[in-house]
């Protein structure tokens, strides 16, 4: 088994059988995608924390804390 394809399975939360369409491909291919895929995931959670922290300016700064933790701020 590719230990980058491991790597990609548990980054993407899945079991490795789940992704066997992959195992074709190269540990180059394979890891060179799960860079891409990591990348892209950090974006998404700069730009959900960005937009969470936007939202919050029309909260008032008491009630910022409960509004930040029902909308999924501090998700990790």
């Amino acid at each position: 088994m590719s230990t980058a394809l491991e790597r990609l399975a548990h980054r993407l939360r899945v079991p490795v059988d789940e992704v066997p369409v992959l195992s074709r491909y190269d540990e180059e291919r394979i890891l060179a995608f799960e860079q891409i895929v990591h990348r892209a995931m950090d974006e998404e959670e700069a730009a959900f924390t960005r937009g969470l922290e936007d939202a919050l300016e029309f909260v008032p700064r008491l009630l910022r804390p409960v509004a930040k933790k029902m909308l999924g701020g501090g998700r990790g």
